[in-house]
């Protein structure tokens, strides 16, 4: 299967104009942008969370600097992600 040509993507801009509409067009790109922009911002923000405290594979201290375990060299996402499995879900 190879990518659309270009008679293929007139195609479907032109559905895409049928449905939507020429005025509607750029606030669908907008909200888009906008959605893509929070998207990122939300997946930086997690990547942010401290891991300061004791590594929960082998009770280490960690500085709230640091990128891994000094006991175990495990990174900080496996060490957060440990964390969030071990706290308990509310039924």
């Amino acid at each position: 299967m190879s990518f659309p040509g270009g008679m293929e993507m007139l195609l479907v801009l032109s559905v895409v104009m049928l449905l939507f509409g020429a005025k509607k067009l750029p606030e669908l790109a907008r909200s888009m942008g906008r959605a893509g922009r929070e998207f990122k911002t939300g997946l930086k923000d997690g990547e942010s969370a401290s891991i300061d405290g004791p590594c929960p594979f082998c009770q280490v201290a960690i500085p709230e600097d640091a990128k891994f375990c000094p006991g175990c060299a495990k990174r900080s996402s496996e060490i957060i992600s440990a964390r969030i499995r071990a706290v308990p879900q509310a039924s």
